[in-house]
């Protein structure tokens, strides 16, 4: 097996509506940026799993810190602390080691997290379109929607965004680059 055909499990865990109005007060995120196959990762844990998970576009300190300050936005009352050990130790599960578990806190409203439940659904080096998306949740109409939530989601890869394309089979917008997503395709294809 080789390292492309590992196994990730992913367990999404929502956090409260209470939680989400409060913004996550008390939450601790330890947080670092390592490089990773498709580009630099800023990746963010809490106790209760892997928080935020964005690339980063850009060299220097400029692009590093825009993403610090995107994620802080993100989580605004709880206390961040730098972890480059936290961080390395995740991009090694994620990229070098074969399979591994993760625990996910989303952070996001009802109709987001029951779409990023539903990409999580889409098997490794498959795609589905909004459209398909937005049945699979019971809300045919709701395509725009889901295209929305997609663009929403700050947990990269580990909920696969990247598997979403036009109807037209057209890759579409992604957050961080269509044409990262199309090497992240490429490698769930190989």
């Amino acid at each position: 097996m080789s390292s492309h055909d590992r196994k990730i499990a992913v367990a999404l865990e929502a956090m409260t509506p209470g939680e989400y109005k409060n913004a996550g007060p008390g939450l601790r995120l330890d947080y670092g940026l390592h490089p990773g196959p498709f580009g630099t990762m800023l990746i963010a844990e809490t106790a209760r799993g892997v928080c935020w998970l964005a690339f980063v576009d850009g060299d220097g300190r400029d692009a590093a810190a825009d993403a610090i300050r995107e994620m802080r936005a993100h989580w605004p009352l709880s206390r961040c602390r730098e972890s480059a050990a936290a961080a390395r130790d995740t991009a090694e599960k994620l990229f070098t080691r074969r399979g591994g578990a993760f625990r996910l806190l989303a952070k996001g409203t009802d109709f987001q997290i029951n779409v990023w439940r539903a990409l999580l659904r889409i098997p490794s080096g498959e795609v589905a379109s909004y459209k398909t998306v937005a049945a699979s949740i019971r809300r045919p109409e709701a395509a725009r929607a889901v295209a929305a939530a997609v663009g929403a989601n700050h947990i990269a890869y580990l909920i696969p965004c990247h598997r979403v394309l036009r109807a037209s089979g057209e890759p579409g917008g992604y957050r961080w680059g269509v044409e990262r997503k199309l090497a992240l395709l490429a490698r769930e294809a190989a």
